[in-house]
C-alpha cells in the first residue's frame, strides 16, 4: 500500500500542465491568460487540499505512533504554502491586469520563473515523502490501516473535489492503477456520482484508454 502514489501522480501531472501553459501563454491575450488562470486556480486548490488532508489525517495518525516523525513534512507544508501564496497572488494580478487591458508581459515572464522555482521545490518535497515518510508509515501501520486513511480522506472531501482529482490523477496512472482505483470508486459511490466521474475521465483519457477502462468496469 503506497498512500502517496495516487495524489502525487495527480499533482505532478497538474503542476506540469501549469508549467507548460505558463510558458506558451501570450500574456497580451485575455483568453489565453484566462485559461492559465482557471487551470492554476484548480491546481492551487488541490495543492492546498492535499496539504490539509496530509496534516489532519496521515501525519496526525503518524504522530500518534511516532512522535516527531511528522515535523519535517509539516514544516515543508508551511514553507510551500507561503511560496504557493506568492505564485497565486502574481497570477491573480496578471489576470486582473490583462482583463483591464493592461500590459502584463513582464509579469508573465516573472510568473513563469516563480512557478518554475515552486514547481521544483514541490517535486523534491513529494519525492522525499515517498522515500522517507512513506517508509515510516509502513513501519507503523498495516496496509489495511493505510487504506482506511485513504478512505477517510476521500469521505472528507466534497464530490466536486473528488471529480477534480480524477481530472488529474487518472491520466497520470497506468491502466492497471486506473482500473483498480475506479473499481474501488464504483463500489463506494452512488451510481449518478460514479457516472459523473466516468464523464470526467472520458474527457481527459484517450479514446483507447477510456474504452479499456469501461470494459474492465462492466
Amino acid at each position: 500500500m503506497k498512500p502517496y502514489d495516487v495524489p502525487h501522480k495527480g499533482l505532478r501531472n497538474a503542476l506540469s500542465q501549469v508549467q507548460l501553459l505558463a510558458g506558451k501563454t501570450d500574456y497580451s491575450k485575455f483568453k489565453e491568460v484566462e485559461r492559465l488562470y482557471n487551470l492554476g486556480r484548480d491546481v492551487f486548490r488541490l495543492l492546498s487540499i492535499h496539504a490539509q488532508d496530509e496534516n489532519e489525517v496521515t501525519l496526525a495518525e503518524l504522530e500518534k505512533r511516532c512522535s516527531g516523525c511528522s515535523d519535517h513534512d509539516r514544516e515543508d507544508h508551511e514553507k510551500l504554502e507561503k511560496e504557493q501564496g506568492a505564485v497565486e497572488m502574481l497570477l491573480s494580478t496578471i489576470y486582473s491586469n490583462v482583463k483591464e487591458g493592461k500590459e502584463a508581459g513582464l509579469e508573465g515572464a516573472e510568473f513563469y520563473l516563480l512557478f518554475s522555482e515552486y514547481h521544483a521545490q514541490y517535486l523534491l518535497h513529494t519525492a522525499e515523502e515517498e522515500r522517507v515518510t512513506q517508509a515510516e508509515l509502513h513501519k507503523h501501520f498495516t496496509d489495511e490501516e493505510l487504506a482506511e486513511f485513504r478512505t477517510k480522506i476521500m469521505k472528507r472531501n466534497p464530490p466536486e473535489t473528488l471529480l477534480l482529482w480524477f481530472k488529474f490523477v487518472t491520466p497520470a496512472q497506468s491502466a492497471q492503477e486506473r482500473i483498480g482505483l475506479l473499481k474501488g470508486f464504483k463500489m463506494m459511490a452512488p451510481v449518478d456520482f460514479f457516472n459523473m466521474g466516468m464523464g470526467v475521465m472520458e474527457k481527459v483519457l484517450s479514446a483507447d484508454e477510456f474504452s479499456e477502462l469501461k470494459a474492465e468496469l462492466v
